[in-house]
């Protein structure tokens, strides 16, 4: 099919940015062929004007490279083009750049003048046009001065020159028809193939070639030109509005879309929950596809269109999920001033209007005031009811006036009857259609289909806004819950403080219980509450501990996951791209950054493994102990390599994400004379290109100040309580007269009872051993091959 391009031709815009003295354009649009849109350009004269030379020195400026961007921006922030101060004497005054680079930098400008304006008076693009042929060159100049508009970003001034009438564009079009998709009323659609492009489009053409009056044709026309106006993503686009050349039948093209709409996949849904399948994810994509209809039909009102047959058949969802809004044929344009009379609306048959013809729109979705035929009634409220009633198929699987239309068809009163009782009728339940659907939900949707335009959403976005709110589990604006809902919602939403609120009124409750039972116990019982209290302090303790190293296991892994990581392996195997030292600073910042986020993070490292379980630093990053926040990047000359390390040996056993801990001292490692315990955490590397292990990221924690923090946040305590390690070597201690306090170096927990001193002689694997009311120890291990935790407490007998 042959085509020729409908409607006026568009002219073809040319914009470009340069700094210059300007003044605001006439009111009045010019006829020349070349004139300007919004601002115009001094006249031009044989001499180099001030700036001209600005715009030629900040470009040469930019291109040197003397100084980044952000630099420059910063140092003309407070300077103006088109003040009396040059860009030059501006960046001098601040000291910004030397005598000697200003005076390079100016001659390097006026030659680059010279230059545009001979390569403009040489090119013939800006130089037709009637009565703007100064201007074309001085245009033509500062295109090539700033072709690129970073200067014009830089200085904010943009002067813009639109196209002449010369500059139009005119096409032709060839489309094959292929196979009849779809067949309305007015207009049929073909699955048809651009030759041009050679890609598949949809092709809607008027059904009939002969006798269809100019009422039909400017209906055709008018519903191509709205939803051509209508650049939205969650909009149908089209792609030309055209006449065949043979038939004279006027058709569009326009995106195709395939067959799946919204309607499908309701019908989906319900069958799926009606076989038992409740998963809640379906409903949420169902939602989630109806926020982005509102959002489309929003866009479109804020270009005053309303659609005027919103149902979920006219809703299309491709084969990547994207949600397109289609059948834009009722669509009008909002405009006070008009008047649209039933004869107007009746002009064209359509198979989604009544047969009387005298009412727009889907009966089963349709708003009152569109049954009762007031047609001046109808705005952007009207399309609001059809996402309302969208939104009622979605969550019980029945258009909203299916019900009406089923006792119609019973009582015999027929399609006008249906039609009355619409527009007189209440507003339908979602919840009577299906009992299963929320409260919140019904209560959208009744707002949202409310027989008063005034009592509806009076935007399309805040009905997606609410829907988006019940989604996250927050109140809606439309329901008032009740305080049972409210506190089942607040719950729902907050699982983790909920529980912790359980258990700390479980606490309260063992302890009002026992404080109940010490007025009538006697000291045996006082030591047993105490023992109680040490036990959980003791659980709690060994959360605690865990929690770090699960937030150190996590953090090595993401270092492991890091883009550096990967692009120095790959320059070392000598593939294209970056080279290692690119990378390296890269990774050495984001090394800096998180130790500075971590202060109980003492290094963060990359190394590589060499054969015979040696270990070479590429990347290594420190915190000074004595001054924690100072952190140093150690240089190349002072990185080292391990020989025959065995963490390493040790880490290039695991598999990738697995993470090794190890509290046993590396021979780079500092001897600390602060107290420090390092925790060490590991896990491999793998190259990407050969799948083999590479080497490892570390991490070095200060775990004694973490264990410190943690004995300090069980409060007092009326027991001594040891942190050791699983050989029982300790590293903090508290008691009720001493406090917290860390431990000497090399010191064991004194009067370890028998039968805890032979598990720690014993098969290294976790345990727990307690005597009532007397002690409690437990050894735990985080990683399977270390040393383990091992945690003791113990009550002092009155």
């Amino acid at each position: 099919m042959a085509a020729s391009t409908m409607g006026p031709e568009s002219n073809f815009q040319r914009s470009f940015c340069a700094m210059a003295d300007f003044q605001p354009a006439s009111d009045s649009p010019t006829t020349d062929g070349n004139h300007f849109a919004e601002t115009r350009l001094w006249e031009p004269d044989d001499t180099i004007s001030r700036q001209e030379e600005d715009i030629a020195f900040a470009a040469e400026l930019m291109r040197s490279g003397i100084a980044s961007e952000r630099e420059i921006a910063a140092n003309v922030s407070d300077w103006s083009i088109h003040g009396n101060v040059s860009l030059a004497e501006h960046l001098q005054k601040r000291s910004f750049l030397k005598p000697e680079q200003i005076d390079s930098l100016r001659q390097l400008a006026l030659q680059r003048v010279d230059g545009a304006r001979m390569s403009a008076a040489g090119g013939s693009e800006f130089g037709s046009g009637s009565g703007g042929g100064g201007q074309s060159l001085l245009l033509a100049t500062l295109e090539r001065l700033d072709g690129s508009g970073r200067v014009a970003k830089l200085l904010g001034v943009t002067v813009a020159s639109r196209g002449g009438e010369q500059d139009a564009r005119v096409m032709e079009g060839r489309y094959e028809l292929i196979r009849k998709i779809g067949q309305g009323g007015l207009g049929r659609v073909w699955l048809a193939r651009d030759v041009n492009l050679n890609r598949y489009v949809a092709l809607k053409e008027i059904s009939r070639s002969k006798g269809v009056s100019d009422a039909v044709v400017q209906r055709f026309k008018h519903e191509a030109e709205i939803t051509g106006r209508l650049d939205h993503p969650s909009i149908v686009p089209i792609y030309q509005l055209g006449e065949d050349v043979a038939s004279k039948r006027l058709f569009y093209a326009m995106r195709f879309l395939g067959r799946s709409t919204l309607e499908d996949s309701i019908i989906e849904y319900h069958e799926r929950r009606e076989d038992g399948d409740e998963d809640p994810m379906l409903l949420r994509h169902l939602l989630t596809a109806f926020v982005n209809v509102c959002h489309a039909i929003g866009y479109a009102h804020s270009r005053k269109v309303i659609h005027r047959d919103l149902k979920p058949e006219n809703v299309v969802i491709d084969s990547f999920g994207q949600v397109i809004v289609i059948d834009w044929g009722l669509a009008k344009v909002v405009d006070e001033t008009s008047v649209e009379s039933l004869m107007d609306s009746g002009t064209i048959g359509s198979g989604d209007r009544t047969a009387e013809g005298q009412v727009l729109g889907t009966p089963l979705y349709m708003a009152p005031e569109q049954a009762a035929g007031r047609l001046d009634e109808l705005d952007y409220r009207t399309d609001i009811y059809g996402l309302g009633a969208i939104l009622f198929a979605i969550v019980s699987g029945h258009a909203p006036h299916e019900k009406t239309q089923r006792d119609s068809v019973n009582s015999g009163v027929g399609a006008r009857g249906m039609i009355s009782v619409i527009a007189g009728g209440e507003t339908p339940s979602a919840r009577e259609a299906s009992s299963s659907v929320d409260p919140a939900l019904d209560a959208v949707c009744r707002k949202a289909m409310a027989r008063r335009r005034y009592a509806r959403y009076q935007r399309a976005t805040d009905l997606g806004e609410d829907v988006q709110r019940w989604m996250a589990g927050e109140p809606v604006t439309a329901y008032r819950e009740n305080h049972w809902q409210r506190v089942n919602r607040w719950v729902s939403s907050h699982q983790r403080l909920t529980q912790f609120l359980i258990a700390a009124a479980m606490v309260v409750l063992v302890v009002l219980t026992t404080m109940a039972m010490t007025a009538r116990q006697n000291r045996l019982a006082a030591l047993h509450t105490r023992f109680s209290q040490m036990n959980g302090d003791v659980r709690e303790l060994q959360i605690q501990l865990r929690g770090v190293a699960t937030e150190l296991s996590r953090d090595v892994r993401f270092t492991a996951s890091l883009p550096p990581i990967e692009g120095i392996i790959a320059a070392r195997n000598g593939q294209e791209g970056e080279d290692e030292e690119t990378w390296r600073e890269r990774l050495q910042t984001i090394f800096t950054g998180m130790l500075r986020s971590n202060p109980d993070y003492l290094t963060l490292g990359f190394e590589a493994m060499k054969n015979g379980g040696d270990a070479e630093d590429i990347v290594r990053v420190e915190r000074n102990p004595a001054y924690p926040s100072l952190i140093r990047v150690l240089p190349q000359s002072r990185l080292k390599t391990i020989e025959s390390d065995p963490l390493a040996d040790q880490v290039a056993l695991l598999e990738p994400g697995d993470v090794k801990l190890s509290l046993e001292p590396r021979k780079q490692d500092p001897i600390d004379s602060f107290g420090l315990e390092r925790l060490i955490v590991a896990t491999p590397v793998f190259s990407g290109a050969s799948g083999e292990c590479f080497g490892m990221t570390v991490i070095e924690a200060d775990i004694s100040t973490r264990v410190q923090e943690v004995l300090a946040g069980l409060g007092t305590l009326e027991y001594e309580l040891f942190v050791a390690d699983g050989e029982g070597q300790v590293w903090a201690m508290a008691d009720p007269e001493r406090g917290v306090r860390m431990a000497a170096s090399a010191q064991k927990i004194p009067d370890l009872p028998e039968a805890v001193a032979e598990k720690l002689m014993g098969k290294p694997q976790p345990f727990e051993l307690h005597v009532e009311d007397q002690y409690i120890a437990r050894r735990f291990y985080v990683d399977p091959t270390g040393r383990g935790v091992l945690l003791f407490g113990r009550l002092h007998a009155e």
